[in-house]
């Protein structure tokens, strides 16, 4: 064990492509090119290269996915002593075999550094081809390392032979870029290995230096023979580690290359009662392709299958798409979802399977499927072909924002039906609702536990990605939420937390358009995870599936979220993680130990009865302020510990001994930003308990429920609209038009009544029968009672079915048409351009008033189509005449116009400011539907924003646009007020 070093991280850099001195080269030749080791799959969908004896080709074969995009491109990647530049023209002969289903190819090509048409042969026979390829000189071709051979077939598998591929022109000699390599996947060594490094050429005078994650020097000498042999290190310590080189040659150093150690995964404990999990999303993003893979024949998958295992996490969370593996009634493939979930099963590591993007035929309304029969029939296969790989199942991913465009009570029923569904086919596995991600609990939540949905669901499952110190609060106001609906006893799940703590990504990535983590925003992300992992369990969280792990870019390129980059190398929050695992996979928290002002302290038991201390200095990243990486924050704990030998490890694994002796009154411990783990310790008491995570995985059905039998209404659009976060049913008139559907989802039949309340349902006979697996529909006239003041109501259809109760349908009401009839409008001054300040990302951005639209007009561009594009104007409202005190409700018009036909938005909100804006906590979004091209009414409810309207003294109004100019009308912004 070594001591601890302290020191600043300089730099953590990922390997880069530098040139290098020319060797000699030629054009790839014909035994080289018919070898299958050397092609590389590419394709959208399951590939298979072979030699074919009978016709002396390559074999090349693809089985394509339902909805896939269909293509086969395989691929042959230089060695160094190969060239493509100074080809002019390719040769080669191809055939494809008759099929039945054969539909013909829509295009083919060669691709070296761009694509080269050519025309396919009808199936049976061989054909010479010949393939002109343009700028045999460029620098482009000069640098090119690979060629692609293919074709974009119509039908759903396809089969080629290629044979006597040949390159035309003369040879040119290109450049080798240098580079370090590691045999290690994804550059992550176990402890008892040898890390083993090479360099693909000889480098005059190379010389090594091996740093420790914080920057100090560990070991500095010449490379072997210059490079021409691999440079080889003992065992070594977990941790993370960069390896600098410099040389005399007459050409770019090396970037500097990191790697990780860590324990054995064989030699670790695996239990899946973990707190611990990772959001590996692998199936969407770990695809062929989506990053460079070197290791594993380009298999991205089993890349991110192995290195979480090898981190020791033993939960992740993975997706699928409904409309993609099962494209019409009867017909399933799970592809690729199948093959990772075998590749994590193989691991064992249990997935939390969740899906969406429901098909048309299956009742799709804007993005929720409604035809309930189709729902369990899904859900009930997908559970049985995965079965034990998978550790539960939810539906639906963040259903309150923009994944479920449907008011609450459409999602309430689609759930209940999957619910049962999955039930139906694992009985004893878990089923979550999809995630809640608005903070805090509003209208939506508490519509959807009214339509009784605790029967439907075995725990609570969130997402957050707040500042560490938000966490009390959030996790108060659930743990409040989840009491009032009976299911304080229920695990409570976050299936995706992260951090925007080290703000948007600022170093070039290799991926054009898109940027990545410098090494000190690396820094910040490491630090944040097991601060955030820590505080969690300390707040009754159950499970955490920090996101996300592949490498993954949001908001324009600039948002970099993931654990590895995109050279298949791993960022320091890798080691952090991997050393978290080994730390506290099994360990219990006991609670916080009061130390100072400056740190923090938390107390774990593990199974052996010893404790585990794990402490840390607060920094910016604790309290959410802005994040940089000036210093370790060092600070001294000071605890009275027993006589006794212990082992300090820091936050990527590296440990040390601590030695006690005697009975010392007080021993001292140097925290920095960075958590670091003291264990073997006994007898430690903390100060502050921890809040107990629920352990009840089940439902709050009763014995003399039927879950079966779900009711569901949809109202005529032309008699109210939905408000309040996709929560209410805004009534126009005294009554409005609908559709009653009972389902019942059981291979009885079943009997019964429906009992109403809130409200008067005509067209419903008094006694239902409702065929197996089948429904029955009702056209009725909903007339809601009126409410003792004011002009919310709710409507509550229940009833009993052969003898037991069913779940309720609720749906919460506003008579708006009678709430126009008795509020007052307070209209603000929003026509004149200096009652509107600029709050925008665009490059150029303009407002005037439109005479001839009576109305503010904002005009906005982009130049740079990589920037994340908002425009979000502010009024300062003029008080107290524009006071929002007492207004339940705002209304405006508005239209807009962008550069492209769809004119879509990512997001729309309505922003009500209550301070001084830095401050999060005084920012309260409300979204509203998008504008179209054409004017229209948009309301926003302020009923339930939980926040003191009479401090409201600005707001804003705009959204995100997906295209790079903007025009945007507003006009009759209007506060309503109910009389008083």
């Amino acid at each position: 064990m070594r001591p601890l070093t302290v020191a600043v991280l300089a730099s953590v850099l990922s390997l880069a492509a530098l040139t290098a001195a020319p060797l000699p080269q030629s054009f790839p030749t014909h035994a080289e090119l018919r070898k299958p080791e050397r092609w590389r799959k590419n394709c959208s969908g399951t590939m298979t290269i072979a030699f074919d004896d009978d016709e002396q080709a390559l074999a090349f074969a693809v089985e394509f996915p339902p909805q896939a995009n269909h293509w086969v491109y395989p691929e042959f990647t230089l060695h160094d002593d190969e060239t493509l530049y100074g080809a002019d023209a390719i040769s080669f002969e191809l055939k494809i075999p008759p099929r039945d289903d054969y539909q013909g190819i829509a295009h083919a090509n060669v691709v070296l550094t761009g694509e080269q048409r050519y025309q396919a042969p009808e199936p049976g026979e061989w054909h010479d081809i010949t393939v002109k390829l343009p700028g045999a000189a460029d620098k482009e071709r000069e640098e090119a390392t690979f060629f692609r051979l293919g074709m974009n077939p119509k039908h759903a598998s396809h089969r080629f032979f290629v044979r006597n591929i040949r390159f035309h022109g003369t040879p040119q000699q290109r450049y080798i870029a240098p580079a370090l390599a590691t045999a290690a996947p994804g550059t992550v060594w176990l402890e008892q290995e040898e890390p083993t490094f090479t360099v693909n050429m000889p480098l005059d005078n190379l010389r090594y230096v091996l740093k420790d994650w914080l920057g100090a020097v560990l070991k500095e000498d010449a490379w072997p023979d210059n490079g021409s042999s691999p440079l080889v290190f003992p065992p070594m310590m977990p941790g993370y580690y960069l390896l600098e080189t410099s040389h005399d040659d007459n050409v770019k150093q090396l970037a500097p290359y990191s790697f990780v150690v860590v324990i054995d995964p064989a030699q670790r404990s695996m239990t899946h009662r973990s707190f611990f999990g990772i959001d590996s999303a692998q199936s969407w993003l770990a695809r062929r392709g989506h990053f460079a893979c070197p290791w594993y024949d380009g298999d991205s998958f089993k890349l991110v299958s192995e290195l979480i295992y090898r981190a020791g996490v033993p939960h992740v969370r993975e997706r699928l798409r409904w409309a993609q593996v099962n494209p019409s009634p009867g017909e399933y493939n799970y592809s690729h979802y199948l093959y990772n979930a075998e590749l994590l099963h193989e691991r064992g590591i249990l997935i939390s399977g969740m899906f969406h993007d429901a098909p048309a035929w299956a009742g799709r309304k804007i993005k929720l499927p409604l035809d309930l029969r189709e729902v369990y029939i899904f859900c009930k296969k997908t559970a049985e072909v995965f079965g034990e790989r998978m550790g539960n199942w939810e539906y639906w991913n963040e259903p309150d924002i923009l994944f479920a465009p449907e008011p609450v009570w459409d999602y309430a029923a689609s759930m209940k039906a999957a619910y049962l569904g999955f039930k139906a086919a694992r009985p004893d596995m878990p089923v979550t609702i999809g995630a809640l991600c608005r903070s805090p609990r509003n209208a939506y939540n508490y519509s959807l536990f009214a339509n009784d949905i605790a029967k439907y669901t075995d725990l609570m499952n969130l997402h957050t990605y707040e500042r560490l110190a938000s966490y009390p609060k959030i996790f108060a106001e659930m743990r409040l939420f989840m009491a009032e609906h009976g299911i304080a006893d229920r695990p409570l799940w976050l299936t995706e937390c992260g951090t925007n703590a080290e703000g948007h990504a600022t170093a070039d990535s290799s991926k054009k358009g898109f940027k990545k983590h410098s090494p000190e925003q690396e820094m910040i992300a490491a630090e944040f995870q097991p601060k955030a992992q820590i505080l969690l369990m300390f707040e009754g969280v159950a499970r955490n599936y920090f996101f996300v792990f592949p490498p993954h870019n949001e908001r324009d390129g600039r948002k970099d979220w993931g654990i590895m980059r995109r050279d298949s190398t791993v960022k320091p929050s890798y080691a952090a993680f991997a050393t978290i695992t080994a730390q506290l996979l099994e360990a219990t928290p006991l609670g916080e130990i009061n130390t100072n002002e400056q740190t923090r302290a938390f107390l774990f038991q593990q199974p052996d009865d010893t404790q585990t201390l794990v402490f840390w200095s607060k920094s910016a990243v604790d309290s959410g302020g802005g994040v940089s990486m000036d210093d370790l924050h060092a600070a001294d704990i000071s605890l009275a510990l027993p006589a006794g030998n212990y082992v300090l490890t820091d936050m990527v694994g590296g440990t040390q001994a601590l030695n006690v002796t005697g009975n010392a009154d007080a021993t001292t411990l140097r925290a920095t930003r960075f958590p670091q783990y003291l264990a073997g310790l006994r007898g430690l008491k903390a100060d502050l308990p921890p809040h107990k995570p629920g352990t009840a995985l089940t439902n709050n059905a009763a014995a003399d429920d039927d879950l079966s039998v779900i009711v569901h209404l949809e109202l005529n659009a032309d008699d109210m609209e939905v408000g309040d976060l996709k929560s209410v049913a805004l009534f126009h008139g005294k009554s409005a038009r609908g559709t009653l559907t009972l389902w019942n989802l059981d291979p009885k039949p079943k009997s019964g009544r429906l009992l109403v309340s809130g409200a008067t349902i005509s067209g419903l006979p008094e006694t239902i029968n409702i065929a197996p697996m089948d429904k029955v529909l009702f056209d009725v006239v909903v007339t809601p009672e009126l409410p003792p003041e004011g002009f919310n109501t709710s409507l509550t259809i229940s009833g009993s079915f052969n003898g037991k109760a069913i779940s309720r349908f609720h749906l919460p009401v506003f008579l708006f048409g009678d709430f126009l009839a008795n509020c007052d409008e307070v209209k603000l001054n929003t026509t004149r351009p200096e009652n509107w300040q600029r709050k925008d990302s665009g490059t150029n951005s303009t407002m005037v008033y439109d005479e001839a639209e009576q109305a503010m007009r904002f005009d906005v561009s982009w130049e740079n189509p990589d920037v994340d594009r908002w425009f979000y104007p502010e009024h300062v409202l003029e008080l107290p005449e524009e006071s929002f005190a007492g207004a339940s409700m705002l209304t405006f018009e508005v239209k807009s116009s962008q550069d492209k036909l769809e004119n879509d938005f990512r997001l729309s909100f309505f922003v009500l400011l209550t301070g001084d804006p830095k401050d999060r906590s005084n920012v309260h979004n409300i979204s509203y539907r998008a504008p179209l091209h054409d004017w229209e009414t948009r309301r926003v409810s302020l009923d339930s924003t939980q926040i003191p309207l009479s401090e409201v003294t600005r707001f804003r109004l705009g959204a995100n646009p997906v295209g790079q100019q903007l025009s945007y009308w507003i006009r009759n912004i209007r506060l309503l007020k109910p009389r008083q």
